[in-house]
């Protein structure tokens, strides 16, 4: 693949008590997506997959913006990059540019994303694979791939699902219009606006890292799952996952540091 500079990781993480930190790092065209940026995105993604003590992301960008969309013209400059993205991605039923938004809905643990600046085109849909969306109020969000005369093509049609009705969708698609932070909120497309949108994405994480980690893991499964079930795999699905939780270690110190009112300390295997 090309793009390659050794000087600027393309993207910083690091885990810190329980929370995993992901950065993009190319402040410099906010946070475009370039080949170098697309393929180390996919090895955190696989990464985090294997990190038995992660117990929530968040998900952001290096300077002013999250993420302003493809490098277009960088990625289009080689068939061979087309190509690429468009191959399978080891071990889901998907291709690897898809990878990058439905990579973090794959995760067995909660995804914040920090939206702040740009984010668009594929910012957006990857954006919409996370679980939570914090934005500032002057982000500003669009679905900009019609503008160079293609369609959403990183799960948008899965990840959105549950958030922005398909007449918004719809219409954000077709127009490539702009909203910004409050319009996006009332729209659905953000959880909350703050004006300290990390600050705000760091506690949450901790409020959630206080949930036994089967418990978080379990709520995402329920939730992220469900929209393709019908209401009694549902019901079953509620039943199968809340008897795995009944009496586990980690439950029972839930219930005894609430009632000591002190910290849990749980077991992460």
């Amino acid at each position: 693949m090309q793009d390659k500079n050794p000087a600027l990781p393309p993207v910083q993480w690091q885990i810190d008590q329980g929370i995993a930190y992901v950065r993009l790092n190319r402040p410099e065209v906010h946070n475009s997506l370039n080949m170098d940026l697309i393929e180390s995105l996919l090895d955190v993604l696989t990464s985090l997959q294997n990190h038995r003590d992660v117990r929530v992301v968040i998900l952001g960008g290096e300077g002013k913006s999250f993420c302003s969309g493809l490098d277009v013209m960088s990625v289009m400059a080689d068939p061979k990059n087309i190509q690429w993205l468009l191959s399978g991605c080891d071990g889901y039923p998907h291709n690897k540019v898809q990878h990058l938004a439905l990579g973090w809905r794959a995760l067995p643990v909660p995804v914040i994303a920090v939206i702040q600046g740009y984010c668009y085109g594929g910012g957006l849909q990857m954006a919409f694979g996370a679980d939570l969306r914090i934005a500032h109020p002057e982000a500003r969000l669009s679905v900009m791939e019609g503008r160079w005369g293609i369609i959403p093509d990183m799960g948008m049609s899965v990840t959105a699902r549950g958030c922005v009705r398909e007449d918004v969708l719809m219409r954000m698609t077709l127009t490539t219009e702009v909203l910004e932070g409050p319009q996006a909120l009332q729209e659905g497309l953000v959880t909350e606006l703050a004006d300290d949108p990390w600050a705000r994405a760091e506690a949450l994480a901790r409020e959630i890292i206080k949930r036994p980690p089967e418990m978080a893991k379990a709520t995402k499964r329920l939730l992220r799952d469900s929209y393709t079930q019908t209401d009694e795999e549902r019901i079953a699905m509620e039943e199968k996952l809340q008897k795995r939780l009944l009496g586990s270690p980690n439950q029972m110190e839930a219930v005894q540091a609430y009632l000591a009112k002190r910290d849990p300390v749980y077991k992460v295997d």
